[in-house]
């Protein structure tokens, strides 16, 4: 019998662009008491890894930060903000934001590289797969 692996199991798909990496895998939060999908974009190149946005599409807690979390960038609530699809709103606003959201967090020299074609593309392309990862199989 085929055992069924869950989202949280699998590698994380990752998209790279000019100066950032966008990594999206199923996590626990802190405490394990939340999970869902994370899309997190990072620099990349000379200074690999350093936050620039984080989107945890969490179940119960659904949240984003714009900037290295923290007290001077807070979590901002999705659900206040009357999201209701965090995992489909979080592709579009990468699909079609993304130089903003990344000049909003600092990152004025990434943000003008962006092909933000090339990413909304790819994220097209790999969109079926990342729905997919969505919920845990039992």
């Amino acid at each position: 019998m085929e055992e069924k692996i869950g989202p949280e199991k699998k590698s994380p798909i990752v998209i790279a662009g000019p100066g950032i990496e966008i990594t999206v895998a199923y996590r626990k939060g802190l405490g394990g008491e939340d999970e869902g999908l994370t899309f997190d974009v990072t620099t990349a190149g000379e200074n690999p890894g350093a936050r620039i946005l984080r989107f945890d599409c969490f179940k119960n807690t659904p949240h984003y930060h714009v900037g290295p979390s923290g007290k001077h960038n807070p979590a901002r609530d999705m659900k206040q903000e009357g999201i209701g699809d965090p995992v489909r709103w979080t592709l579009e606003q990468l699909k079609s934001r993304l130089p903003s959201l990344v000049r909003e967090a600092g990152y004025e020299e990434i943000a003008a590289r962006i092909d933000q074609r090339a990413i909304a593309d790819r994220l097209t392309e790999l969109e079926s797969e990342i729905l997919a990862r969505m919920r845990p199989h039992p």
